[in-house]
């Protein structure tokens, strides 16, 4: 979600009536839970999926809270003609927990692995958001793909998946 200006709420990437901030808000909630009950302290940035908190406010959020790492969820775009999982990380030592990551994710929704990316690979040269460190931004899908989709929506998926990451942490 980009909400790249305080005060306006964008939804981000849309696909009829689905929205980005909505399904990548499920997926918080539910990994916020999972990690709740195991003991661990959980900041999120927004509060729901209309909070209008702007991304390039989400890195200080986390450095107030002295959180110890970042998830940046997502939802991809590309007018249906791709698919996939990919995530973004910064700096070399965070390479390989990101495709740790994002193959537990991949197998988890049974999405095609895009791969991981350095932050500059993105359609971006810097991605506010990862001014904090460690973070890891992750596209979970394509929002216009309908395999993605289905897959980003299925509660059993998605459950499934925050296991995985919660399992990382």
């Amino acid at each position: 979600m980009s909400n790249r200006r305080a005060g306006k709420y964008d939804p981000g990437a849309v696909n009829g009536k689905h929205e980005e901030a909505a399904i990548v808000m499920d997926w918080v909630n539910e990994l916020r839970a999972i990690l709740q009950a195991r003991g661990h302290k959980v900041i999120r940035t927004r509060i729901n999926a209309s909070d209008e908190a702007p991304v390039s406010a989400r890195a200080g959020i986390a450095q107030d809270y002295d959180c110890e790492i970042m998830l940046s969820f997502h939802c991809n775009a590309a007018n249906g003609s791709a698919n996939g999982t990919e995530t973004f990380y910064r700096g070399e030592p965070h390479r390989l927990y990101a495709a740790e990551l994002n193959g537990k994710i991949c197998a988890a929704l049974g999405t095609r692995n895009r791969g991981v990316k350095t932050e500059s690979q993105s359609q971006h040269s810097r991605l506010a958001v990862m001014s904090f460190q460690p973070c890891f931004l992750i596209e979970l899908g394509f929002i216009d793909h309908p395999g993605d989709l289905l897959a980003m929506l299925d509660p059993v998926k998605r459950m499934a998946a925050c296991e995985a990451i919660a399992e990382m942490l």
